[in-house]
């Protein structure tokens, strides 16, 4: 049975399930669902999701309501190197770490500040700005330092954090003062199977 994804195109928690099935060259059914017109509310949805979030990931008797759930899930039973989600100890803390990130810091900061500018959502802008100032300026130091977020290799971890960094600018947010992150940026869309982050509007 072919995998279903549940999905808005314009949200980056679902760009990131896209991202990583495309990376994994996993095929799957494609079913849109507009959270502008609340259809992640309807009842029949709320079944498979009882948050009424997108996405939502359906494999065979498996369903995962979560996107970096979703992600480790498909690492788990897909990724046969191990690469994309490290098995020792320490890999592993250091990819959750991003994934935590990703469900925090950069929900209240990018991903927030883009929801109010481009989808008027109702929220602070300047507390989301502040916390995505604090993010980028972490992120330019570890990836000052470092060519991957959590290894010497392209993991979940990066896949997690792509697609809201990528489209911060949707939010007003400038991120080329930070030279690392956007060298990053560049190292993912370098990957094979790598698939664009679609925009609400030109930069």
């Amino acid at each position: 049975m072919t995998m279903q994804l549940y999905h808005f195109e314009y949200s980056g928690h679902s760009h990131r399930v896209r991202l990583f099935l495309s990376l994994l060259e996993l095929s799957y059914e494609s079913i849109s669902v507009d959270i502008l017109k609340n259809e992640q509310k309807a009842p029949e949805y709320m079944k498979l999701n009882p948050l009424g979030q997108v996405p939502t990931l359906v494999d065979g008797n498996s369903v995962v309501p979560d996107s970096t759930a979703a992600l480790v899930y498909l690492a788990k039973k897909y990724d046969a190197s191990g690469r994309w989600l490290p098995n020792d100890p320490a890999g592993a803390a250091a990819v959750q770490v991003w994934l935590s990130t990703a469900a925090g810091e950069l929900y209240r900061g990018p991903a927030t500040a883009r929801a109010i500018k481009i989808m008027g959502r109702k929220a602070d802008y300047a507390a989301a700005s502040s916390c995505a100032a604090q993010l980028f300026q972490w992120m330019q130091a570890v990836l000052g330092a470092h060519t991957w977020l959590a290894a010497q290799h392209a993991t979940i971890a990066d896949i997690a954090m792509y697609s809201y960094v990528r489209v911060a600018d949707e939010g007003e947010l400038d991120i080329t003062p930070y030279p690392a992150i956007m060298r990053w940026l560049g190292y993912v869309e370098e990957l094979p199977g790598f698939e664009p982050m679609p925009r609400r509007k030109q930069a």
